[in-house]
């Protein structure tokens, strides 16, 4: 019986550890913006928050109602791009970009709290920013406005492996007519130009001609600016493999929507050290779960 209560109790032990360390791995991927001081690479950045009275001349005068207290976001991401709002990882509120990017979103509150806003835009194809975090304190009877803020590009590649001397193709939307910078980085990196489209909309095709063999990223960011969009991996080999090969048999994701995070973690962790294990969350085929499975998962994190 203590033997017994040993393992389990391990077994926790473990699985807290492998929690933190994935939460870890998801603080790429989720931001919370730095104080200006800082110096910090982030996926979306606010340049101001303002506290305003709202009284009744100034909700009530343009026709117009604002809640008695509430949030407002409003920024730039891309054209026709829908901005969602989460509260405490839960969503409550999505608005659409106008053809320029720019949106703006006002979500009532009804009392004093500290509370954590996470957004993200996702693109008219599909296609999500990173997540950005906002710890904010909301005061009864004000608009907290936060304006200024700008999201990254998004990025999709269209292969996972890229067979030297062939071409590798990166495609997104950001804000428009706007000049970009691709950077590979791995064993050598390398840096190209482009520019956004009228309708956000960017290619660019890259020849793989003199980058050697091995594993490498790759990432788009506004000229000049210091934030970048997702990191996309991709292998340099002996083959073209497309990146629709790879969605749609990404190990460990049981929920099927391309992206694996800390939801397909919870389901891994669920059948940690158990038998007849789920054939998603079973990542090595092996007929068990243990930390091979939780380091398969890390390798194709996205957040």
């Amino acid at each position: 019986i203590r033997l017994m209560a040993n393992l389990h109790f391990h077994k926790k032990i473990i699985i807290l550890l492998l929690f933190f360390f994935f939460l870890g791995r998801s603080a790429l991927y989720a931001q919370a913006p730095p104080p200006v001081e800082q110096e910090v690479t982030i996926s979306a950045q606010v340049e101001s928050v303002e506290s305003v009275e709202i009284t009744p001349s100034s909700s009530s005068g343009s026709g117009i109602g604002i809640p008695k207290t509430a949030v407002q976001f409003s920024g730039q991401a891309y054209p026709g791009a829908t901005i969602f709002v989460l509260k405490g990882g839960v969503e409550v509120l999505s608005v659409l970009a106008d053809k320029l990017g720019n949106f703006s979103a006002t979500l009532p509150e009804q009392y004093n709290s500290t509370t954590v806003y996470t957004l993200f835009a996702q693109d008219i194809t599909g296609n999500r920013s990173l997540l950005i975090n906002y710890p904010l304190v909301v005061y009864i009877g004000f608009l907290t406005h936060l304006g200024g803020i700008h999201f990254a590009p998004t990025i999709v590649t269209d292969k996972i492996e890229v067979r030297i001397g062939d071409y590798l193709t990166a495609f997104g939307y950001g804000a428009p007519q706007k000049d970009m910078e691709a950077f590979i980085s791995g064993i050598e990196k390398k840096t190209f130009t482009l520019a956004s489209k009228a309708d956000g909309s960017y290619r660019i095709t890259i020849p793989i001609l003199d980058l050697p063999k091995g594993n490498y990223t790759i990432y788009i960011r506004y000229a000049g600016d210091s934030r970048i969009s997702k990191l996309v991996k991709f292998v340099i080999g002996e083959a073209n493999i497309l990146s629709t090969e790879g969605v749609l048999n990404i190990p460990g994701d049981c929920n099927s929507d391309s992206i694996i995070n800390l939801v397909d973690f919870s389901v891994l962790a669920f059948w940690y050290g158990k038998s007849n294990p789920s054939r998603c969350v079973d990542t090595n085929s092996d007929n068990k779960i243990d930390l091979i499975d939780f380091s398969i998962l890390a390798f194709w994190w996205t957040g």
